[in-house]
C-alpha cells in the first residue's frame, strides 16, 4: 500500500530503484526480464452449467450412436462439438435412485436414495446444485419427470407435491403441472427458455429434468409429430382386448405392456395374443416420435443459448438417467438391468468446443459426472464422492483408464410397489382387471404383504459390467420367484437363477445366460462384485421412518 504522506518525486525514485534492482537481476539470470506472474480466474468464476437429464433415453436410438432413422439432428449437431462417452453406466434402473447417483456421486445405498419413499432426512449427501451454490451460482431446476416431485400418499389417497428430495438447494425449481383435461405431467420442460432470458446475466446452474421419453410412448408428443413414423394401415392390437374406440389414444402404456411377458399378452392368466413384427414395430415408432421431438427441444435450447450468447460461456452436459427395454427378450419398460437400460447417452460440451467430436470408448460412470463437472470447474470435489473426474481420460493422460468394473444395484421396487400401493391406485384409476383375475389379486396381495415388512425392502440384485462380461447375482431368488408380478399375470411360477453371466460382445441384447458355461469368469467377476456388496451394506444409510406413505406413481 503507497504510504500517503509520501510526496511524488520520492515515490519516483523509488520506484525507479525497484526497476533498476529488477533489471540487473534478470540479467544476471540470462538476460530476459520475466512478466510479473498473472493471477488465473478460476472457471467457477465466468462458466454456467446446464444439466440435460432425459428419462428413457437409450443412446442406440440417437444418429450419433449410429442409429439410421433421422430422430436426432440437434443432438447430433451438438454431439460433434462435445466429448461422447460410448460406454456410460447407470448406477441402477430406476429414476430418482439413478439420478440421485449423478447428482451426488455416490452409490445408492451411500446416498440413501434406494426407492421412490424416502424421507428427506435420509438423504442427506451434498449434490451437485448444493456444492455450486456455494461457489456463487444461482441454481434452477425446470422438470418433467414426476418421480422427481410427486408423490403419492398411499394413506388418504391424495396426490401431494412435497419439495423435499431432489428440491433442496435449488433456488428455483420448477415442474410441468397436468393440463385442464388432464394431460399428462411428461412434455417437453418449456419453461426452462423463459428461466435461462430471464436470468441470463446471473452465473448459473440449471437442471433440465424431462419425462418426455417415458412410456405411455409419444402420448404427450403434440400431432403431427406423435405419429410422425406410424405405418398409417397399423391398428394396435391392445384395442381388441380393451374395448376402447379405435379413435382412442394409441400411445403404449405400462398398463398394457404390464400384461407382456416374452412377447405374449396375457388375460385370465393365459396368453390370449402373440405379438408381432408390426405391433414391435409400432412402439419402436412410437418411442422414436418421442426422441424427435425431444430432439426439437433440444435445438430449441441450443438456438437461445445462441441468441444470447451463452453457448461459449457454459459447461453443458447431455445424460441420459436411463434406458428402456423395447422388445427385446420380449419385454418392455426398464425393470431389470439390462444393458438396453442402465447404457446410457452422455456427452459433455465445454466452451469454445474444447476437445469436440473427441470420442471416448472406456467405460465410465454416473457417479462421474459430478467431479468432472467439478475438476472442469476447478472446484474441489466433495470427500466424499465415489466417482472420478474423467477430465485426464478427454486429455489423453497416462495412465487413465476409465472404470473397468461398473458396479450396479437392481433394487426390486416394482414387486414392492404392487405390495402398498400400485394396485391399490390402478384400482381407483379405473384399471380393468378381469373378474378371474380380481379373485386371485386378494391372495396375491396377500402373499405380497406378508413378505415384505412395512419400510423395508428385500434384498436387491447386483451386478458388475466389463467391456465384454455382465455378472447379475440374484441376492434371494427365491423370494423373487414368489412375489413376481410375471408369475402371477402369466398363471405360471418364475424360476429365477442365482447367477446370470451375459457375453456383451457376442450376445449384446443379453438372450443367453452363460454362467454354466464359463464357471471361470464368473468366478472372476463374483469376488470383486460381493466385496463391493459387502462395502456397500457395512456403510449405507439406514433409512428414516415415514409418517406418510409417500410413493411417486405412474402418470
Amino acid at each position: 500500500m503507497i504510504n500517503k504522506g509520501r510526496n511524488p518525486a520520492s515515490l519516483t525514485i523509488l520506484l525507479t530503484a525497484g526497476f533498476l534492482f529488477f533489471s540487473v537481476n534478470s540479467f544476471a539470470a540470462g538476460g530476459k526480464a520475466s512478466p510479473p506472474p498473472v493471477e488465473q480466474i478460476p472457471r467457477h468464476e465466468n462458466t454456467n452449467v446446464i444439466l440435460i437429464s432425459l428419462q428413457c433415453l437409450r443412446p442406440d436410438h440417437l444418429g450419433v450412436y449410429g442409429y439410421k432413422r433421422d430422430t436426432s439432428p440437434n443432438i447430433d449437431k451438438l454431439a460433434k462439438s462435445s466429448v461422447l462417452f460410448e460406454n456410460a453406466i447407470s448406477q441402477a434402473n430406476l429414476t430418482p435412485i439413478a439420478q440421485m447417483s449423478v447428482f451426488t456421486s455416490q452409490y445408492p445405498r451411500i446416498n440413501g436414495m434406494v426407492s421412490f419413499e424416502v424421507a428427506k432426512e435420509t438423504v442427506t449427501a451434498r449434490t451437485l446444485p448444493q456444492v455450486l451454490k456455494y461457489y456463487g451460482y444461482t441454481t434452477a431446476a425446470t422438470v418433467s419427470s414426476p418421480e422427481f416431485f410427486m408423490r403419492f400418499d398411499n394413506g388418504s389417497g391424495e396426490v401431494i407435491n412435497p419439495g423435499d428430495v431432489f428440491s433442496r438447494s435449488f433456488d428455483y425449481f420448477g415442474r410441468t403441472a397436468r393440463g385442464p383435461e388432464g394431460a399428462s405431467l411428461r412434455t417437453a420442460p418449456v419453461d426452462a427458455f423463459n428461466w435461462i432470458k430471464n436470468n441470463s446475466d446471473k452465473k448459473f446452474f440449471l437442471w433440465i429434468a424431462s419425462g418426455l421419453l417415458h412410456m405411455p410412448y409419444s402420448a404427450s408428443v403434440p400431432p403431427p409429430y406423435n405419429t410422425k413414423y406410424d405405418d398409417p394401415g397399423y391398428r394396435p392390437f391392445w384395442q381388441q382386448f380393451s374395448g376402447a374406440p379405435e379413435t382412442a389414444d394409441s400411445a403404449p402404456s405400462y398398463d398394457t405392456f404390464s400384461r407382456v411377458f416374452h412377447d405374449d399378452y396375457y388375460q385370465d392368466f393365459k396368453p390370449v395374443y402373440r405379438l408381432n413384427k408390426a405391433d414391435r414395430q409400432f412402439v419402436t415408432d412410437r418411442y422414436d416420435a418421442g426422441v424427435f421431438y425431444t430432439d426439437l427441444f433440444i435445438g430449441n435450447l441450443m438456438k437461445l443459448l445462441d441468441s444470447l450468447k451463452l453457448t461459449e460461456k457454459t459447461l453443458i452436459v447431455l445424460q441420459s438417467m436411463h434406458g428402456d427395454d423395447l422388445g427385446e427378450n420380449g419385454l418392455y419398460f426398464h425393470y431389470d438391468v439390462t444393458d438396453t437400460v442402465i447404457k446410457n447417452a452422455l456427452f459433455f460440451r465445454f466452451p469454445h468446443g474444447e476437445n469436440g467430436g473427441k470420442r471416448i470408448k472406456q467405460q465410465i460412470t454416473g457417479l462421474d459426472v459430478m467431479p468432472t463437472v467439478l475438476d472442469y470447474l476447478q472446484i474441489p470435489p466433495p470427500n466424499e464422492a465415489q466417482g472420478n473426474s474423467v477430465i485426464p481420460l478427454i486429455k489423453g493422460k497416462k495412465g487413465a483408464t476409465g472404470t473397468p468394473l461398473v458396479f450396479i444395484d437392481r433394487l426390486p421396487w416394482w414387486e414392492y410397489t404392487l405390495s402398498r400401493w400400485y394396485l391399490d391406485m390402478q384400482s381407483a384409476n379405473g384399471r380393468d382387471f378381469t373378474a378371474l383375475e380380481k379373485l386371485k389379486l386378494t391372495e396375491y396381495r396377500q402373499t405380497l404383504k406378508e413378505n415384505f415388512t412395512e419400510l423395508g425392502y428385500p434384498p436387491g440384485d447386483i451386478a458388475v459390467r466389463t467391456d465384454d462380461w455382465k455378472l447379475i447375482i440374484r441376492k434371494n431368488p427365491q423370494l423373487l420367484n414368489k412375489v413376481s408380478w410375471w408369475g402371477f399375470i402369466t398363471g405360471t411360477p418364475q424360476s429365477t437363477s442365482e447367477f446370470e453371466l451375459y457375453d456383451l460382445k457376442n450376445d449384446p441384447i443379453e438372450r443367453f445366460n452363460v454362467a454354466d458355461k464359463h464357471p471361470e469368469i464368473v468366478n472372476r467377476l463374483k469376488k470383486p462384485l460381493l466385496e463391493w456388496d459387502a462395502s456397500m451394506e457395512r456403510a449405507k444409510v439406514q433409512p428414516a421412518p415415514l409418517d406418510r406413505r409417500m410413493i411417486i406413481p405412474y402418470p
